[in-house]
């Protein structure tokens, strides 16, 4: 890769930083194993005094959700699992569920939902209340005993629709493995790939390093837009489509481990097999993402790159969370890149696409 162009994201960071877009990011791009840009720019939030640190501590929100994915992959791998079980055989409380209907009314669902559907949100599982709300909560298993009497929103397998499914996928880990997620990841993930920095709930001696979310061009420094004030005291509510908070250097040892199929410093956690099986299209025929995107096992999967409108290659793979985060793996170019922000709302500075455009053109090979 060209350094001289890799340079070409540090001016329009800072850029970013001085309109007041963001208040800083930490980035990082790495090709062929070997990280080759790795920076910290701006602050830690807009009214925040210090410099955003190389390992700033950002909530990755739906970026957890490809992490809960390998842990069920994990159990799939073990023979606890297969993709076709249909999910009230682990949780029976699923069992005979109801579809929300035309005219409001609840009709029983036609199709059991299966883990596949979890993994790629056709499941029909959507909860209306925002995630502050889920976060009031005391525990996941508070949360799901009220879920399962919320009726679908469609028939299982039928619709793309992006809700609670990875919350399931995380409590189906915990009731089949027998720990709770957290220590389950620990042991099985975290662990094993040295990512000492990602926590659901940070220490407090790393609380120095958390980035300051900012919305609407304000500090939220407590956070809660995103979590009462209540759920940080009791750190007890931990759930498999959001929560985590790591860096980017930890977010790339998960990305290496899955490029290098399922191996990362000698410890693996998948088999090469499960891997690519993970970053296929899972979606059945007549069920559609986005242009030119299909849904793998917890990932989105390039399928035509001219319809995406990004430089992805055909068979990448990514996710983003909520306040700005992304990662992208191509298994093509052997490529890596994860942007760390904490901003909302950020559609319309675009920084996903400007940082994907910028570091394909270093590409020169």
């Amino acid at each position: 890769m060209s350094s001289e162009r890799l340079r070409r994201l540090e001016p329009w960071l800072s850029e970013m930083v001085e309109d007041r877009q963001a208040a800083g990011f930490v980035t990082l791009v790495a090709r062929r194993g070997k990280v080759v840009h790795h920076r910290a720019t701006g602050m830690r939030g807009i009214g925040t005094n210090g410099p955003m640190p190389l390992n700033a501590l950002f909530d990755v929100a739906s970026m957890t959700k490809p992490i809960t994915a390998v842990a069920a992959l994990i159990l799939f791998e073990l023979g606890r699992i297969t993709l076709g079980d249909a999910v009230s055989e682990h949780l029976p409380e699923f069992a005979n569920r109801t579809v929300a209907s035309e005219s409001g009314a609840a009709v029983p669902a036609q199709r059991e939902i299966t883990v596949r559907h979890l993994f790629t949100h056709t499941s029909g599982v959507l909860d209306p209340r925002s995630r502050a709300e889920a976060y009031a909560f005391p525990t996941m298993d508070a949360y799901m005993k009220e879920f399962v009497r919320l009726p679908l929103r469609a028939e299982p397998g039928s619709k793309w629709i992006y809700g609670d499914s990875l919350d399931v996928l995380g409590y189906l880990v915990e009731r089949v493995s027998g720990q709770q997620l957290d220590k389950f990841l620990q042991d099985r993930v975290l662990g094993p790939l040295g990512m000492t920095d990602t926590h659901y709930w940070p220490p407090a001696a790393k609380q120095g390093r958390r980035a300051v979310l900012v919305v609407n061009g304000a500090d939220d420094p407590t956070r809660v837009s995103r979590e009462p004030v209540e759920a940080g005291q009791r750190k007890t509510f931990i759930a498999g489509a959001s929560g985590l908070h790591m860096t980017a250097a930890d977010y790339w040892k998960f990305c290496q481990m899955l490029l290098d199929g399922g191996e990362f410093e000698g410890k693996r956690i998948l088999g090469p097999r499960t891997v690519s099986l993970m970053a296929e299209n899972h979606l059945e025929r007549g069920t559609s993402f986005r242009p030119g995107l299909g849904f793998g096992l917890g990932v989105a999967v390039v399928t035509d790159r001219p319809k995406t409108n990004s430089p992805y290659s055909v068979g990448s793979y990514y996710w983003g969370g909520s306040q700005g985060t992304l990662f992208w793996i191509d298994p093509a170019e052997k490529l890596i890149g994860v942007l760390m922000v904490q901003t909302r709302p950020q559609g319309r500075i675009r920084l996903r696409e400007r940082f994907a455009a910028l570091v394909y053109s270093a590409i020169i090979d």
